[in-house]
């Protein structure tokens, strides 16, 4: 056990507790940073950035902020005298870590939020279009309100002096000198209200919670209902052939792979949040399994976004290379050039999702790659064209 400048005594596990984040962090931060440059890269060749993309443009600089200077920079910023490993900074930097983690963290719940609303919106009004998603008014509502959202709750919390070391590895809301508001002969020299408004933030998070799984549950419905009409049409038109109409059941697969990977991370923020808020005794196993889960977890949700948005791709090349080594593929799976998207030559079967919302992007959030599960019966599906013309969706 060593003992800081301080003279708090630090174990093993406050050391734990400062390095394992600026691992996860700097997971984050390179999976962001390849999102990014796909971004770039596409739009470097003019190409269409479609609404989807756009948000999720802004939940991965979010996530970037979040992954550098919450996670890779830790205890670095929280103040000298805070009971910490390597804790070099002052309260200025504390403030600092504390406003970008608050308000990047607003931008992805909300984003997110945003992104599972318009996905359905685009499923089921078949006017919702690539042009009508850039009209000033849908553009400000899905891409303005994230960050108007984000940058006002921080400035808030940051005008009333909300910001201090939370106890773990960073700055947050929270009271001083730490846990003051569970010990009444410790007066709260700052933010002594503070878990009240953890309160707050926390029930914002369960509401987007809950919108999140309404609109993908109806998103999955109807994704199941175009898959059951789908099937139908191919075993009466296209003589039974078997799969042949199941091509949105991907939508469903990475619906669910995307709400994972926002899921994991935030569940374990939520229970330590909870945990620190009502003061729930454990024992210090219980305690410290918490605490590691969350330390852990938590930074890794830049680099969890970032495997199930090049997973399309890696398939695909997989696919298009099967003897191909692991290490050959994610070379090309992180190379600026995307697969073409497969050509077909029946366009009046039932339409998948993907062409119901105008999407360009084969690797937007929620929706797969149809190139990646491409069908080998393209004659099949081209001797059916002239049986599809009074076929409605």
């Amino acid at each position: 056990m060593d003992t800081d400048h301080q003279g708090y005594e630090i174990n093993s596990h406050d050391k734990a507790f400062a390095i394992l984040p600026k691992i996860g962090g700097v997971l984050s931060i390179i999976g962001s940073l390849l999102i990014l440059r796909d971004v770039f890269f596409k739009f470097k060749e003019l190409k269409t950035i479609t609404l989807t993309t756009k948000i999720m443009t802004i939940i991965t600089v979010a996530n970037l902020f979040i992954g550098f200077w919450e996670n890779f920079l830790s205890t670095w910023m929280v103040p000298k005298d805070s009971i910490a490993f390597l804790a070099s900074g002052n309260v200025t930097s504390c403030n600092f870590q504390a406003f970008i983690a608050v308000s990047m963290y607003m931008v992805v719940e909300t984003a997110y939020t945003m992104l599972s609303v318009l996905y359905y919106i685009t499923v089921v009004r078949r006017d919702w279009t690539t042009q009508k998603t850039q009209s000033l008014t849908v553009r400000f509502s899905f891409l303005g309100l994230p960050i108007i959202i984000g940058l006002g709750t921080a400035i808030s919390l940051l005008a009333t002096q909300q910001y201090n070391f939370d106890g773990v590895y960073s700055c947050g809301i929270a009271s001083y000198p730490l846990n003051c508001h569970y010990n009444k002969n410790i007066p709260c020299t700052r933010a002594p209200n503070a878990e009240y408004i953890l309160s707050g933030l926390f029930i914002y998070v369960l509401a987007c919670f809950a919108v999140i799984i309404i609109f993908l549950s109806m998103l999955l419905c109807k994704v199941r209902k175009q898959d059951a009409e789908s099937e139908r049409y191919s075993c009466e038109y296209l003589k039974g052939v078997k799969g042949e109409g199941r091509r949105s059941n991907p939508v469903a697969f990475q619906s669910l792979r995307y709400l994972t990977a926002f899921f994991i991370p935030n569940i374990a923020f939520i229970i330590w949040g909870v945990m620190d808020i009502s003061n729930i005794e454990l024992s210090d196993n219980g305690w410290l399994i918490a605490v590691y889960l969350y330390v852990i977890l938590w930074p890794l949700f830049g680099a969890l976004n970032s495997l199930v948005y090049f997973r399309l791709r890696y398939l695909n090349e997989k696919k298009s290379n099967p003897e191909a080594t692991w290490s050959s593929l994610i070379g090309k799976t992180l190379s600026i050039h995307p697969p073409s998207r497969r050509s077909t030559a029946n366009e009046t079967l039932p339409p998948p999702i993907s062409s119901l919302i105008d999407e360009d992007d084969l690797y937007s959030p929620l929706f797969e790659d149809e190139s990646a599960y491409g069908s080998n019966n393209e004659g099949l599906l081209s001797s059916a064209a002239t049986a599809t013309d009074n076929y409605s969706l």
